[in-house]
């Protein structure tokens, strides 16, 4: 079997590749070169820049740049490093350090495809297209990350949302996206006093920064983009969680799914989150207030200041990382979820 696949979110195409690629053994592919965005097939965003940086093929000689001009690195050059053979492009991902299949335009049109996936609204219409011309004996599965509930043009849906109400006629499934577990993976928290986010350009920091003058023995960091530092690759943003003992969490609107959450209680690091901000998203199953998390919308700074210094004493934090490691597992079991995605496979439409 072989299925193609847009790429809008490295965590998001690995998930899949560990379900498709390593669960199933199928042969995964997603689109490389510029002929992809000037036939109208992928509609990411509309701009040179980011076009190149996902489809282009000289960024091992010209490194591309964001919208501004600046530079990127890390993670997000996402085509330097690569193989050809017999038509098709062996990327090696640089967040996961997996290798990617991709291929042009004109190689998927040689080709035989029996899954199209698409993971932003923009595509649906684009794969629709592409099964029509190309691949008439292709199934679309679209697959929902973020809070977009349903949107008509196709017929099987793979959500890694809560779960939201879908037509008559739908085929549907809703699941977690699988990541790493030999990665991230539990370990007894080595201080009490760390707390990391890594939430990119954050909303608000100035809450934050009044946490940091209330807690000057704790150490507070934030990773991502726009942030104190920036994290290079799973493995050092698995190991920073590993390190940290708290993973600060403020993200008006929640998430759709949320790596970075599901990370860090697969991890055992419970969240200082807010818990009005998670009503209706699947995270919320992950929290239970003093029990796994403490909820920083109950209560004013002072009280939850100190909540963090009682729940950070040695032997209670480590009950509670205890508590958000064994939530994960009580919440996401990948084995069973994998049994009911077969079963969605086999009924596409």
């Amino acid at each position: 079997m072989k299925v193609f696949c847009d790429l809008h979110h490295a965590d998001l195409y690995y998930s899949l590749q560990l379900l498709f690629e390593k669960r199933f053994g199928w042969e995964m592919y997603r689109p490389i070169g510029l002929e992809w965005q000037q036939q109208g097939f992928w509609k990411i965003y509309d701009h040179p820049a980011t076009a190149n940086q996902f489809l282009g093929l000289n960024q091992a000689i010209v490194p591309p740049q964001d919208v501004h001009g600046n530079y990127l690195e890390g993670r997000d050059v996402l085509n330097a490093n690569y193989r050809f053979e017999d038509g098709i492009y062996y990327v090696k991902d640089p967040a996961h350090q997996k290798i990617q299949r991709a291929i042009t335009l004109d190689k998927f049109k040689e080709m035989k495809f029996d899954i199209l996936i698409s993971s932003i609204p923009d595509h649906i219409g684009p794969f629709n297209k592409l099964i029509g011309l190309y691949h008439p004996q292709a199934k679309h599965i679209f697959q929902v990350g973020n809070a977009w509930g349903h949107l008509p043009g196709v017929k099987n849906i793979l959500s890694s949302t809560a779960s939201f109400d879908v037509p008559p006629g739908i085929n549907i499934c809703f699941c977690h996206q699988e990541f790493d577990l030999d990665i991230f993976e539990y370990v007894p928290p080595p201080a009490h006093n760390i707390i990391s986010s890594y939430v990119h350009y954050m909303q608000h920091p100035q809450i934050l920064n009044q946490y940091r003058s209330l807690l000057p023995e704790f150490n507070i960091t934030t990773y991502g983009a726009g942030m104190d530092q920036v994290l290079h690759g799973t493995q050092n943003v698995a190991n920073q969680i590993k390190s940290s003992s708290w993973t600060w969490h403020y993200k008006p609107g929640g998430d759709g799914y949320g790596h970075s959450i599901h990370t860090s209680y697969a991890c055992g690091r419970p969240a200082l989150i807010w818990g009005s901000q998670y009503q209706g998203k699947l995270a919320a199953d992950l929290f239970i207030h003093q029990q796994t998390c403490i909820d920083m919308s109950l209560n004013p700074p002072e009280i939850n200041v100190q909540l963090i210094r009682e729940w950070s004493q040695p032997e209670q934090h480590k009950l509670m990382c205890q508590n958000a490691y064994n939530r994960f597992k009580e919440v996401i079991d990948f084995n069973k979820e994998e049994i009911k995605i077969r079963k969605f496979i086999e009924g596409l439409i």
